[in-house]
């Protein structure tokens, strides 16, 4: 279900150009699934605000500065159909969900419909995700308290790390895109350590793997390891597969539950957001 959503929500819509000396043909698409069509003409609105919202991320490289770029242009552009086409970049639901809340009406139902429904079903795809989890998470409620033993033989209680946010990071050392996010989890670390805890679950996994992944990519959190798959830690937070992000405020309560990739997490990582 997981893999599902994420391959939804970060499917790729493509501009194709027919080279015409008046008219432009835009093309709609959304992985191999063509939605739609429209021609216009290249001195239209519509055709210049895409030329215009595509320059603000061309050269781009770092995925954490294109998708902060992408949303300040669409929450400063509200009424742009090149904010709907932009939007197309952008990797996971929150992110998408921010932006769809402050489109204005004519560009819900304008040329970009079909990417805007589009995204729109992305979202209540996401919505009902969580909510056939959220007896097992709330957004609001205090987090479950557990105690698991770290990496070092000590017993380690979630309660224990009130007074700075906590990012719960369910993992497993046979997961790929597990370890592809340690380089920019220790960004946000350093960054953000004197009010962040980043507590490492492993889950689903060995041991001795788990040990010896901790060692070699030198993490510099906390780390513990779940031992009951069916019953631990990881199934009373509804955690269905790996990676899991939970964010928990300085008291304790939860604040995000994120399937997202890590290279999108500078956009909850602000300052605001430690005021959560």
């Amino acid at each position: 279900m997981k893999k599902t959503i994420l391959t939804l929500l970060s499917a790729i819509s493509i501009l194709t150009v027919s080279a015409q000396e008046a008219d432009t043909t835009i093309v709609l698409k959304c992985g191999y699934e063509v939605l739609d069509s429209i021609t216009v003409s290249k001195s239209s609105p519509t055709f210049l605000q895409i030329q215009e919202a595509e320059a603000v991320v061309e050269g781009i490289k770092e995925a954490p500065v294109k998708y902060r770029t992408i949303v300040d242009y669409v929450l400063s552009h509200p009424d742009s159909d090149g904010s709907v086409f932009l939007m197309r970049q952008l990797n996971g639901a929150i992110n998408n969900k921010k932006c769809l809340s402050v489109l204005t009406e004519r560009a819900k139902t304008g040329l970009m419909k079909p990417l805007y429904d589009y995204y729109a079903a992305g979202i209540e795809e996401v919505d009902s995700f969580m909510t056939k989890i959220g007896k097992s998470i709330v957004i609001g409620e205090e987090a479950k308290d557990f105690t698991l033993e770290d990496i070092n033989g000590q017993q380690i209680t979630l309660s224990s790390l009130r007074g700075k946010h906590v990012l719960l990071d369910f993992w497993a050392s046979w997961c790929g895109p597990c370890i592809k996010s340690f380089p920019h989890l220790k960004t946000i670390y350093e960054q953000h350590c004197d009010k962040l805890e980043i507590l490492g679950i492993a889950c689903h996994d060995k041991q001795d793997k788990w040990r010896t992944t901790v060692d070699k990519y030198e993490l510099p959190w906390l780390h513990v390891f779940d031992a009951d798959d069916k019953n631990g830690v990881g199934a009373s937070y509804g955690v269905l597969g790996v990676p899991t992000y939970i964010l928990i405020n300085s008291e304790g309560k939860i604040i995000q539950w994120m399937m997202d990739d890590p290279d999108t997490f500078d956009l909850y990582f602000t300052p605001d957001m430690f005021e959560k």
